[in-house]
Protein backbone atom coordinates (compact mmCIF):
# COMPACT_ATOMS: atom_id res chain seq x y z
CA UNK A 1 0.00 0.00 0.00
CA UNK A 2 1.55 3.45 -1.30
CA UNK A 3 1.66 6.66 0.88
CA UNK A 4 -1.97 8.11 0.25
CA UNK A 5 -1.69 11.69 -0.37
CA UNK A 6 -4.54 13.99 1.31
CA UNK A 7 -5.81 17.39 1.14
CA UNK A 8 -5.57 19.22 4.55
CA UNK A 9 -6.48 22.43 6.30
CA UNK A 10 -5.00 23.65 9.13
CA UNK A 11 -6.97 23.96 12.22
CA UNK A 12 -5.81 25.87 14.47
CA UNK A 13 -6.84 26.38 17.73
CA UNK A 14 -10.64 25.48 16.04
CA UNK A 15 -10.61 22.06 18.31
CA UNK A 16 -9.74 23.75 21.64
CA UNK A 17 -12.83 25.76 21.25
CA UNK A 18 -14.72 23.08 20.58
CA UNK A 19 -13.31 21.28 23.85
CA UNK A 20 -14.67 24.45 25.68
CA UNK A 21 -18.08 24.82 24.80
CA UNK A 22 -18.38 20.89 24.83
CA UNK A 23 -17.54 21.39 28.47
CA UNK A 24 -19.63 23.76 29.05
CA UNK A 25 -22.60 21.89 27.68
CA UNK A 26 -22.10 18.66 29.45
CA UNK A 27 -21.79 20.13 32.94
CA UNK A 28 -24.72 22.28 32.37
CA UNK A 29 -26.59 19.19 31.43
CA UNK A 30 -24.62 17.35 34.20
CA UNK A 31 -26.00 20.21 36.83
CA UNK A 32 -29.68 19.88 35.91
CA UNK A 33 -29.39 16.23 35.92
CA UNK A 34 -30.76 15.14 32.50
CA UNK A 35 -27.11 13.83 31.51
CA UNK A 36 -27.91 11.20 33.95
CA UNK A 37 -31.44 10.61 32.88
CA UNK A 38 -30.51 9.98 28.82
CA UNK A 39 -27.85 7.24 30.30
CA UNK A 40 -28.57 3.84 31.06
CA UNK A 41 -29.31 2.26 34.47
CA UNK A 42 -25.52 1.02 34.19
CA UNK A 43 -24.07 4.09 33.06
CA UNK A 44 -26.19 5.77 35.76
CA UNK A 45 -24.82 3.93 38.40
CA UNK A 46 -21.26 4.32 37.83
CA UNK A 47 -21.79 7.74 37.36
CA UNK A 48 -23.53 7.95 40.89
CA UNK A 49 -20.50 5.85 42.15
CA UNK A 50 -17.77 7.84 40.73
CA UNK A 51 -19.14 11.18 40.59
CA UNK A 52 -21.90 11.94 43.38
CA UNK A 53 -20.99 14.08 46.31
CA UNK A 54 -22.28 11.37 48.91
CA UNK A 55 -20.25 8.96 48.26
CA UNK A 56 -17.27 10.90 47.00
CA UNK A 57 -17.17 12.36 50.39
CA UNK A 58 -16.62 8.36 51.94
CA UNK A 59 -13.13 7.88 50.10
CA UNK A 60 -9.90 8.37 50.37
CA UNK A 61 -8.58 8.57 46.43
CA UNK A 62 -11.28 10.60 43.97
CA UNK A 63 -11.17 11.39 40.03
CA UNK A 64 -9.20 15.26 39.91
CA UNK A 65 -11.47 17.75 37.98
CA UNK A 66 -9.47 16.67 34.68
CA UNK A 67 -9.92 13.08 35.02
CA UNK A 68 -13.61 13.80 35.99
CA UNK A 69 -14.18 16.33 32.89
CA UNK A 70 -12.46 13.93 30.69
CA UNK A 71 -15.05 11.02 31.18
CA UNK A 72 -18.25 12.94 31.40
CA UNK A 73 -17.38 14.44 28.04
CA UNK A 74 -16.78 11.35 26.12
CA UNK A 75 -19.82 9.76 27.71
CA UNK A 76 -22.02 12.09 27.22
CA UNK A 77 -20.44 12.70 23.55
CA UNK A 78 -20.93 8.67 23.04
CA UNK A 79 -24.15 7.48 25.04
CA UNK A 80 -26.27 10.78 25.08
CA UNK A 81 -25.66 12.38 21.66
CA UNK A 82 -25.03 8.94 20.02
CA UNK A 83 -22.29 10.55 17.95
CA UNK A 84 -21.24 8.66 14.79
CA UNK A 85 -18.14 10.56 13.59
CA UNK A 86 -16.17 13.46 14.15
CA UNK A 87 -17.90 15.38 11.97
CA UNK A 88 -21.37 14.47 13.83
CA UNK A 89 -19.84 15.31 16.63
CA UNK A 90 -19.46 19.30 15.43
CA UNK A 91 -22.87 18.78 13.95
CA UNK A 92 -24.27 17.90 17.31
CA UNK A 93 -22.51 20.21 19.49
CA UNK A 94 -21.63 23.59 17.68
CA UNK A 95 -22.08 23.09 14.01
CA UNK A 96 -21.11 26.75 13.38
CA UNK A 97 -17.56 25.64 14.07
CA UNK A 98 -17.17 23.63 10.69
CA UNK A 99 -17.48 27.12 8.77
CA UNK A 100 -13.23 27.51 9.28
CA UNK A 101 -12.44 23.81 9.07
CA UNK A 102 -11.75 21.52 5.81
CA UNK A 103 -14.85 19.50 5.97
CA UNK A 104 -13.39 16.80 2.81
CA UNK A 105 -10.79 16.15 5.67
CA UNK A 106 -13.43 15.30 8.19
CA UNK A 107 -14.73 13.03 5.59
CA UNK A 108 -11.33 10.63 5.62
CA UNK A 109 -11.80 6.80 6.72
CA UNK A 110 -10.16 7.95 10.06
CA UNK A 111 -12.49 9.90 10.96
CA UNK A 112 -15.31 8.09 9.74
CA UNK A 113 -16.33 6.18 13.33
CA UNK A 114 -16.45 7.63 16.71
CA UNK A 115 -13.01 9.12 17.91
CA UNK A 116 -12.27 11.27 20.82
CA UNK A 117 -8.81 12.83 21.74
CA UNK A 118 -8.18 13.32 25.50
CA UNK A 119 -5.87 16.60 25.47
CA UNK A 120 -4.37 15.71 29.48
CA UNK A 121 -1.33 17.28 30.71
CA UNK A 122 1.72 14.66 30.70
CA UNK A 123 1.45 12.97 34.84
CA UNK A 124 -2.17 13.80 35.57
CA UNK A 125 -3.67 10.13 35.39
CA UNK A 126 -4.43 9.35 31.97
CA UNK A 127 -4.68 5.52 33.00
CA UNK A 128 -7.27 6.24 35.52
CA UNK A 129 -9.68 7.21 32.44
CA UNK A 130 -8.95 4.53 30.80
CA UNK A 131 -9.96 2.15 33.16
CA UNK A 132 -13.01 4.04 34.27
CA UNK A 133 -13.77 3.87 30.08
CA UNK A 134 -13.07 0.52 30.39
CA UNK A 135 -15.99 -0.37 32.90
CA UNK A 136 -18.28 1.71 31.09
CA UNK A 137 -17.97 0.36 27.66
CA UNK A 138 -17.89 -3.51 29.11
CA UNK A 139 -20.54 -3.28 31.64
CA UNK A 140 -23.09 -1.60 29.01
CA UNK A 141 -22.33 -4.21 26.57
CA UNK A 142 -22.69 -6.88 28.76
CA UNK A 143 -26.17 -5.62 30.37
CA UNK A 144 -27.40 -3.42 28.10
CA UNK A 145 -26.25 -4.96 24.94
CA UNK A 146 -29.74 -4.36 22.95
CA UNK A 147 -27.11 -1.15 22.07
CA UNK A 148 -24.33 -1.43 19.52
CA UNK A 149 -22.79 1.37 20.61
CA UNK A 150 -20.69 -1.00 23.73
CA UNK A 151 -18.45 -3.25 23.16
CA UNK A 152 -16.18 -6.05 25.47
CA UNK A 153 -12.92 -5.92 22.94
CA UNK A 154 -10.13 -3.42 23.68
CA UNK A 155 -6.99 -2.65 22.75
CA UNK A 156 -4.97 -0.59 24.40
CA UNK A 157 -1.85 0.97 22.63
CA UNK A 158 1.12 1.78 24.36
CA UNK A 159 4.17 4.12 22.68
CA UNK A 160 6.99 2.06 24.01
CA UNK A 161 7.95 -0.77 26.84
CA UNK A 162 8.36 1.59 30.04
CA UNK A 163 4.50 2.09 29.15
CA UNK A 164 3.51 -1.18 28.02
CA UNK A 165 5.18 -2.61 31.40
CA UNK A 166 3.18 -0.11 33.54
CA UNK A 167 -0.01 -1.16 31.59
CA UNK A 168 0.51 -4.50 32.38
CA UNK A 169 1.06 -3.60 36.16
CA UNK A 170 -2.00 -1.29 36.33
CA UNK A 171 -3.82 -4.00 34.83
CA UNK A 172 -2.58 -7.24 36.54
CA UNK A 173 -0.40 -6.13 39.42
CA UNK A 174 3.11 -6.40 40.01
CA UNK A 175 5.69 -8.99 38.34
CA UNK A 176 6.90 -11.73 40.81
CA UNK A 177 10.41 -13.05 40.58
CA UNK A 178 8.75 -16.49 39.40
CA UNK A 179 6.84 -14.26 36.09
CA UNK A 180 3.61 -14.40 37.84
CA UNK A 181 1.60 -11.27 39.06
CA UNK A 182 -0.02 -10.06 42.50
CA UNK A 183 -3.52 -8.96 40.87
CA UNK A 184 -4.12 -7.49 44.47
CA UNK A 185 -1.25 -4.61 43.41
CA UNK A 186 -3.16 -3.72 40.48
CA UNK A 187 -4.63 -0.27 40.13
CA UNK A 188 -8.75 -1.80 39.66
CA UNK A 189 -7.42 -3.82 43.64
CA UNK A 190 -5.74 -1.13 45.11
CA UNK A 191 -8.47 1.30 43.96
CA UNK A 192 -11.62 -1.07 44.33
CA UNK A 193 -13.46 1.29 46.13
CA UNK A 194 -13.08 4.05 43.54
CA UNK A 195 -13.27 2.22 40.37
CA UNK A 196 -15.98 -0.69 41.05
CA UNK A 197 -19.37 -0.32 42.14
CA UNK A 198 -19.64 -3.26 44.60
CA UNK A 199 -22.84 -5.09 43.02
CA UNK A 200 -20.02 -5.15 39.88
CA UNK A 201 -16.67 -6.24 41.83
CA UNK A 202 -16.52 -9.98 41.36
CA UNK A 203 -17.24 -9.93 37.37
CA UNK A 204 -15.08 -6.98 36.89
CA UNK A 205 -12.18 -8.62 38.74
CA UNK A 206 -12.58 -11.97 36.74
CA UNK A 207 -12.69 -10.46 33.94
CA UNK A 208 -9.94 -8.47 33.87
CA UNK A 209 -7.70 -11.38 35.37
CA UNK A 210 -8.68 -13.84 32.87
CA UNK A 211 -9.14 -11.48 29.56
CA UNK A 212 -6.14 -9.39 29.03
CA UNK A 213 -3.65 -10.38 26.25
CA UNK A 214 0.51 -8.93 26.97
CA UNK A 215 1.41 -8.03 23.36
CA UNK A 216 2.42 -11.60 22.10
CA UNK A 217 -0.86 -13.66 23.11
CA UNK A 218 -2.78 -11.37 20.46
CA UNK A 219 -4.15 -13.88 18.49
CA UNK A 220 -3.48 -17.04 20.38
CA UNK A 221 -4.90 -16.60 23.76
CA UNK A 222 -7.93 -17.63 24.34
CA UNK A 223 -10.60 -15.32 25.93
CA UNK A 224 -13.90 -15.74 27.43
CA UNK A 225 -15.87 -12.89 27.20
CA UNK A 226 -14.37 -10.17 25.46
CA UNK A 227 -10.82 -9.06 25.84
CA UNK A 228 -8.04 -6.55 26.65
CA UNK A 229 -5.04 -6.40 24.12
CA UNK A 230 -2.17 -4.24 25.37
CA UNK A 231 0.62 -3.91 23.18
CA UNK A 232 3.22 -1.55 21.94
CA UNK A 233 2.96 -1.25 17.99
CA UNK A 234 5.38 1.53 17.18
CA UNK A 235 5.31 4.09 15.08
CA UNK A 236 6.48 4.08 11.82
CA UNK A 237 6.72 6.52 9.24
CA UNK A 238 7.47 7.47 6.00
CA UNK A 239 10.84 8.95 5.30
CA UNK A 240 12.80 8.61 2.11
CA UNK A 241 11.26 4.76 1.78
CA UNK A 242 13.55 3.77 4.75
CA UNK A 243 12.00 2.32 8.03
CA UNK A 244 11.92 4.50 11.02
CA UNK A 245 11.28 3.59 14.44
CA UNK A 246 10.32 6.39 16.42
CA UNK A 247 12.05 5.05 19.72
CA UNK A 248 15.23 6.26 21.29
CA UNK A 249 15.32 3.47 23.69
CA UNK A 250 15.72 0.51 22.12
CA UNK A 251 17.94 -1.34 19.84
CA UNK A 252 15.15 -1.00 16.59
CA UNK A 253 16.75 -4.30 15.14
CA UNK A 254 15.24 -6.08 18.31
CA UNK A 255 11.92 -4.09 18.30
CA UNK A 256 10.81 -4.57 14.75
CA UNK A 257 11.50 -8.68 15.46
CA UNK A 258 10.07 -8.47 19.11
CA UNK A 259 7.14 -6.05 18.28
CA UNK A 260 6.36 -5.94 14.78
CA UNK A 261 4.85 -8.79 12.55
CA UNK A 262 7.41 -8.06 9.71
CA UNK A 263 10.92 -8.44 8.68
CA UNK A 264 12.10 -6.37 6.12
CA UNK A 265 14.56 -7.77 3.98
CA UNK A 266 18.01 -6.37 2.61
CA UNK A 267 16.97 -6.87 -0.93
CA UNK A 268 14.07 -4.38 -0.55
CA UNK A 269 16.34 -2.00 0.97
CA UNK A 270 12.98 -2.13 3.46
CA UNK A 271 11.19 0.05 1.06
CA UNK A 272 7.89 0.63 2.61
CA UNK A 273 5.80 -0.67 0.23
CA UNK A 274 7.02 -4.19 0.67
CA UNK A 275 7.07 -3.85 4.28
CA UNK A 276 3.23 -2.90 4.57
CA UNK A 277 1.94 -6.20 2.53
CA UNK A 278 3.90 -8.34 5.29
CA UNK A 279 2.31 -5.54 8.41
CA UNK A 280 -0.69 -6.13 7.28
CA UNK A 281 -0.86 -9.25 6.98
CA UNK A 282 0.31 -9.95 10.28
CA UNK A 283 -1.80 -12.56 12.84
CA UNK A 284 -2.12 -9.58 15.31
CA UNK A 285 -3.53 -7.43 12.92
CA UNK A 286 -6.19 -10.26 10.95
CA UNK A 287 -6.94 -11.00 14.43
CA UNK A 288 -8.26 -7.40 15.52
CA UNK A 289 -9.25 -6.79 12.03
CA UNK A 290 -11.82 -9.87 12.72
CA UNK A 291 -13.63 -9.00 15.72
CA UNK A 292 -17.51 -7.77 15.78
CA UNK A 293 -16.49 -4.45 17.40
CA UNK A 294 -13.64 -2.78 19.21
CA UNK A 295 -12.14 -0.16 21.31
CA UNK A 296 -8.50 1.20 21.26
CA UNK A 297 -6.89 3.40 23.31
CA UNK A 298 -3.43 5.04 21.84
CA UNK A 299 -1.59 6.78 24.31
CA UNK A 300 0.82 9.03 23.39
CA UNK A 301 -1.59 9.51 20.27
CA UNK A 302 0.14 12.33 18.51
CA UNK A 303 2.97 10.04 16.85
CA UNK A 304 -0.29 8.50 14.27
CA UNK A 305 -1.03 11.59 12.76
CA UNK A 306 -0.41 12.51 9.29
CA UNK A 307 3.48 13.29 8.49
CA UNK A 308 4.26 16.38 6.39
CA UNK A 309 6.46 16.03 3.51
CA UNK A 310 7.22 17.84 0.43
CA UNK A 311 4.17 19.77 1.41
CA UNK A 312 1.74 16.34 0.44
CA UNK A 313 0.49 14.70 3.79
CA UNK A 314 1.08 11.02 4.82
CA UNK A 315 -0.12 8.70 7.11
CA UNK A 316 1.61 6.74 9.12
CA UNK A 317 2.12 2.84 8.91
CA UNK A 318 -0.13 2.77 12.44
CA UNK A 319 -3.07 4.53 11.09
CA UNK A 320 -2.85 2.50 7.75
CA UNK A 321 -3.13 -0.46 10.41
CA UNK A 322 -6.19 0.99 12.39
CA UNK A 323 -8.37 1.43 9.22
CA UNK A 324 -7.72 -1.71 7.74
CA UNK A 325 -8.75 -3.17 11.84
CA UNK A 326 -11.63 -0.75 11.52
CA UNK A 327 -12.94 -1.28 8.17
CA UNK A 328 -15.86 -3.96 8.90
CA UNK A 329 -17.02 -2.02 12.18
CA UNK A 330 -17.86 0.78 11.04
CA UNK A 331 -19.24 2.70 14.04
CA UNK A 332 -18.73 -0.10 16.37
CA UNK A 333 -15.31 0.87 16.19
CA UNK A 334 -14.11 3.53 18.82
CA UNK A 335 -11.01 4.90 19.02
CA UNK A 336 -9.64 6.99 22.21
CA UNK A 337 -6.48 9.19 22.02
CA UNK A 338 -4.35 10.44 24.46
CA UNK A 339 -2.00 13.12 24.12
CA UNK A 340 -0.47 16.01 25.95
CA UNK A 341 0.50 17.58 22.90
CA UNK A 342 -2.38 16.57 20.09
CA UNK A 343 -1.33 18.63 17.10
CA UNK A 344 0.91 19.16 14.21
CA UNK A 345 3.21 22.18 14.55
CA UNK A 346 4.14 24.24 11.11
CA UNK A 347 7.86 24.59 10.05
CA UNK A 348 9.01 27.68 9.01
CA UNK A 349 9.30 31.74 10.71
CA UNK A 350 5.24 31.27 11.94
CA UNK A 351 4.85 28.12 13.94
CA UNK A 352 1.03 27.59 14.20
CA UNK A 353 -0.45 24.19 16.42
CA UNK A 354 -2.96 22.64 14.19
CA UNK A 355 -5.01 20.90 17.09
CA UNK A 356 -6.47 17.29 16.27
CA UNK A 357 -9.79 17.80 15.21
CA UNK A 358 -11.26 15.53 17.51
CA UNK A 359 -10.19 17.03 20.83
CA UNK A 360 -13.23 16.35 23.56
CA UNK A 361 -11.32 18.19 26.41
CA UNK A 362 -8.17 20.48 27.10
CA UNK A 363 -6.72 19.54 30.58
CA UNK A 364 -3.69 21.84 30.06
CA UNK A 365 -0.38 21.92 31.92
CA UNK A 366 -1.31 25.61 33.83
CA UNK A 367 -4.65 23.79 35.26
CA UNK A 368 -2.60 20.81 36.20
CA UNK A 369 0.08 22.62 38.03
CA UNK A 370 -2.44 25.12 39.52
CA UNK A 371 -4.59 22.34 40.90
CA UNK A 372 -1.34 20.71 42.63
CA UNK A 373 -1.08 17.85 40.23
CA UNK A 374 1.79 18.48 38.45
CA UNK A 375 5.55 18.67 40.51
CA UNK A 376 7.41 21.61 39.00
CA UNK A 377 11.32 21.47 39.08
CA UNK A 378 13.22 24.66 39.90
CA UNK A 379 16.85 24.50 39.21
CA UNK A 380 19.57 26.17 41.15
CA UNK A 381 22.54 26.16 39.67
CA UNK A 382 25.28 28.45 40.07
CA UNK A 383 28.99 29.80 39.16
CA UNK A 384 28.86 32.32 41.67
CA UNK A 385 27.03 33.49 45.01
CA UNK A 386 27.35 37.17 45.45
CA UNK A 387 31.24 37.48 44.67
CA UNK A 388 32.47 34.46 45.44
CA UNK A 389 33.25 32.04 43.18
CA UNK A 390 31.52 28.37 43.31
CA UNK A 391 33.67 25.21 42.72
CA UNK A 392 31.57 21.94 42.53
CA UNK A 393 34.32 19.54 42.50
CA UNK A 394 34.76 17.68 45.80
CA UNK A 395 37.70 17.98 48.25
CA UNK A 396 40.08 14.57 46.93
CA UNK A 397 43.90 13.42 47.84
CA UNK A 398 45.04 12.47 44.73
CA UNK A 399 41.66 10.45 42.79
CA UNK A 400 40.10 9.73 46.72
CA UNK A 401 37.23 12.06 47.69
CA UNK A 402 38.09 12.91 51.01
CA UNK A 403 34.75 15.60 51.41
CA UNK A 404 32.68 18.08 50.21
CA UNK A 405 33.80 21.64 49.01
CA UNK A 406 33.16 24.88 50.52
CA UNK A 407 30.99 25.44 47.64
CA UNK A 408 29.17 22.80 47.71
CA UNK A 409 28.20 23.03 51.67
CA UNK A 410 27.11 26.80 50.15
CA UNK A 411 24.93 25.36 48.03
CA UNK A 412 23.60 22.66 50.07
CA UNK A 413 22.57 25.05 52.77
CA UNK A 414 21.11 27.60 50.18
CA UNK A 415 18.74 24.53 49.36
CA UNK A 416 18.12 23.76 52.31
CA UNK A 417 16.42 27.31 53.38
CA UNK A 418 14.46 27.52 50.53
CA UNK A 419 13.23 24.24 50.95
CA UNK A 420 12.37 25.37 54.20
CA UNK A 421 10.91 28.60 53.05
CA UNK A 422 8.83 26.34 50.31
CA UNK A 423 7.30 24.05 53.29
CA UNK A 424 5.76 26.99 55.42
CA UNK A 425 4.43 28.08 52.12
CA UNK A 426 3.15 24.82 51.58
CA UNK A 427 1.31 24.23 54.76
CA UNK A 428 -0.57 27.76 54.25
CA UNK A 429 -2.04 26.02 50.69
CA UNK A 430 -2.33 22.65 51.24
CA UNK A 431 -0.81 20.38 53.95
CA UNK A 432 -0.55 16.80 52.47
CA UNK A 433 1.60 18.41 49.14
CA UNK A 434 5.15 18.56 50.28
CA UNK A 435 8.52 20.11 48.62
CA UNK A 436 11.52 18.20 47.77
CA UNK A 437 14.69 18.77 47.06
CA UNK A 438 17.24 16.41 44.50
CA UNK A 439 20.95 17.21 44.59
CA UNK A 440 22.52 15.90 41.53
CA UNK A 441 26.31 14.69 42.94
CA UNK A 442 29.56 14.68 40.80
CA UNK A 443 29.67 10.62 41.15
CA UNK A 444 29.03 7.89 43.38
CA UNK A 445 31.60 8.64 45.68
CA UNK A 446 30.14 12.04 46.94
CA UNK A 447 26.97 10.80 48.20
CA UNK A 448 27.79 9.58 51.48
CA UNK A 449 29.55 13.05 52.48
CA UNK A 450 26.10 15.05 50.66
CA UNK A 451 24.08 12.67 53.38
CA UNK A 452 26.03 13.23 56.29
CA UNK A 453 26.07 17.00 55.55
CA UNK A 454 22.34 16.72 55.17
CA UNK A 455 22.03 14.76 58.76
CA UNK A 456 24.42 17.42 60.42
CA UNK A 457 21.45 20.10 58.96
CA UNK A 458 18.46 18.76 60.87
CA UNK A 459 17.61 15.79 58.30
CA UNK A 460 16.80 12.34 59.52
CA UNK A 461 17.17 8.84 57.44
CA UNK A 462 13.50 8.91 56.34
CA UNK A 463 14.18 12.34 54.86
CA UNK A 464 16.54 11.17 52.65
CA UNK A 465 16.67 9.02 49.20
CA UNK A 466 19.81 7.89 47.81
CA UNK A 467 20.14 7.01 44.34
CA UNK A 468 22.76 5.51 42.27
CA UNK A 469 23.21 5.76 38.35
CA UNK A 470 26.85 4.64 38.66
CA UNK A 471 27.61 7.11 36.09
CA UNK A 472 29.54 10.63 36.55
Amino acid sequence: MAPRKLKTKATGEIPLKFAKILTSLVNRNWDKGSFLKNGSPVTQELLNHWFSDEICSTREYNFHEGQRQAILNTIYLHEVLGIKNVHDMYMKVQPELLSDMDLLNLKQDKYNHPKYAVKMATGTGKTWVLNALILWQYLNAKYHNESSIFSKNFLIVAPGLIVYERLLDAFLGKERVDGTRDFDESDFKQFEKLFVPSTYKDEIFGFIQNNVMKRDEISRKVTGEGLIAITNWHRLKSENNNLKIDDPFEDPTNMVKDVLPVSPGKTTGNDLNALDNQYLKGNEIEYLAELPDLVVFNDEAHHIHDVKKGGEVFEVEWQKSLLKISESKKDKFIQIDFSATPYIQTKGKQKIKNYFPHIIIDFDLKTAIWGGLVKTIVIDKRKAMGAKELDYNAEREGRRIIGLSESQKTMLSAGLTKLRILEEQFISIDELKHPKMLVMCEETGVVPYTIQFLKSHGLDDEDIMEIHSNKK
